[in-house]
């Protein structure tokens, strides 16, 4: 457990977020603390009808919550110290605000209290709802253990409570025991008594009956003496294993933040060299594939790292399937269609320029969507995400932000180069790490000319 904290720990400092790392950081605080303590967390949980605070208030044998129908519900989730006879340890109660009835807000804040139960007490007061039923199984499939009690028997008729004990012992029987489904009377209604005096007369009275919870305390007691500590331990697991996943989505994100601005930084730079740099014809793939120095730059951003040469094998690769696809050619088309109408052409900004950035990005998130995914490089795979790339950045949208953004990121004298000469190819491209460039083979020439 310990080994598993420390891991996540690992991860949340990788955040350049403070204000994200130090509220994961002080969660993870807060579950060593949690191992460390001799305590059991119960959480009651359900719809705001259900009478949970009710069902709080007789268990601590005392008035801890508002149950008034102008409060309607709890509207913060409350704790507090509860005894059990025969547990040993403290076990903290907990009241959450009821599902459904104060917004998401509440809700939202009623689930993620459950998420700190080492066992809930989901409370209905009768058939299980729909929404009802989606939230059990929900907590369920993320490791919460429940006592599902049905409460306010008092306003039932004893076979109608038997009979619907046994309808929540069927639908929920894939996910909680038989015997974990309990009946509760936590506020019964005052008992109308009638009484006849020696005189003859008669008086009615309503008297206060007493909570009846002694199913579900015994209940409580069996299943904490049985397997309190593995709930404990096991909630603890829970909770650092979702706070590792929180973490990890944001490094993600991150993560990927980082590769963009990579990307655009390449494709920029490889656009400038292309346009002002008057190079002979050269290979189409070093238009069409990231270089080296980006596949490098994209390893150690997601913790990857390669060596150089590995870094140019997969740029090669990368170029040789954007080429067989037809990369090089959707670019000259749509590029070219959008620049008839751009004021880029009134500024002198070539085409090939324009195309070589292009054919940067598209290059470019193929290999972040390869690097996301986390799985090994697989030829049919990554022919995929070259044509889904293809297809998307082709849009009209796409183009035209790639285009926009020219104006401002391309240097004056970029603007202001002359046309390429006839004899120069319109697919010339300058690596920013400034690799040679292989001469294009006549194989080439004659792949491209067909």
């Amino acid at each position: 457990m310990d080994r598993q904290l420390t891991k996540t720990e690992h991860l949340i400092n990788q955040l350049h977020d403070r204000i994200a790392r130090e509220a994961l950081l002080t969660e993870a605080d807060q579950i060593r603390s949690d191992l460390r303590e001799d305590s059991f967390h119960l959480v009651v949980f359900g719809t705001a009808s259900a009478g949970k605070t009710s069902l709080v208030n007789a268990l601590l044998g005392r008035w801890v919550g508002e149950t008034a129908a102008t409060m309607g519900t709890t509207q913060m989730g409350s704790s507090f110290t509860y005894t059990i006879a025969g547990v040993t340890g403290t076990v903290l109660l907990t009241d959450t605000p009821g599902l459904q009835t104060i917004g998401q807000q509440g809700e939202a804040e009623a689930k993620t209290l459950a998420q700190l139960a080492d066992l809930l007490v989901f409370v209905v007061a009768g058939d299980l709802l729909a929404s009802e039923y989606e939230v059990l199984l929900e907590l369920a499939r993320r490791g919460k253990r429940a006592i599902l009690t049905l409460n306010k028997t008092d306003q039932i008729l004893p076979e109608d409570t038997e009979a619907i004990l046994a309808k929540l012992r069927s639908r929920t029987g894939t996910v909680i025991p038989a015997d974990h489904v309990v009946d509760t009377a936590a506020n019964p209604q005052p008992l109308k008594v009638k009484y006849l005096h020696s005189d003859g007369t008669q008086t009615i009275e309503y008297e206060d009956q007493p909570p009846d919870v002694q199913k579900l305390v015994t209940q409580l007691a069996r299943v904490l003496q049985r397997d309190g500590q593995h709930l404990h331990l096991a909630n603890a697991l829970l909770r650092s294993e979702q706070l590792s996943a929180s973490a990890a989505e944001i490094l993600h994100q991150q993560q990927t933040d980082q590769a963009q601005e990579v990307i655009d930084r390449m494709q920029w730079a490889t656009a400038a060299a292309v346009a002002v740099t008057p190079l002979p014809a050269v290979d189409l793939l070093a238009a069409a594939a990231i270089n080296g120095r980006m596949v490098s730059e994209l390893h150690r951003i997601f913790e990857r790292p390669i060596s150089l040469q590995e870094a140019k094998a997969a740029a090669q690769a990368m170029g040789q399937m954007v080429l067989k696809l037809g990369g090089v050619e959707l670019a000259t088309q749509v590029v070219g269609s959008a620049l008839k109408t751009s004021p880029l052409a009134l500024v002198g900004i070539p085409l090939q320029a324009i195309s070589g950035a292009y054919l940067t990005r598209v290059a470019g998130l193929i290999y972040l969507d390869h690097l996301s995914s986390g799985q090994p490089w697989q030829e049919e795979t990554m022919q995929q995400r070259v044509k889904e790339q293809l297809q998307h950045l082709r849009h009209q949208d796409v183009i035209s932000q790639l285009l926009g953004q020219a104006l401002e990121r391309l240097p004056i004298k970029v603007r202001r180069s002359e046309p390429p000469s006839p004899s120069r190819s319109p697919w010339v491209a300058v690596l920013p790490s400034s690799e040679v460039l292989r001469p294009v083979n006549a194989k080439q020439e004659q792949d491209v000319a067909s």
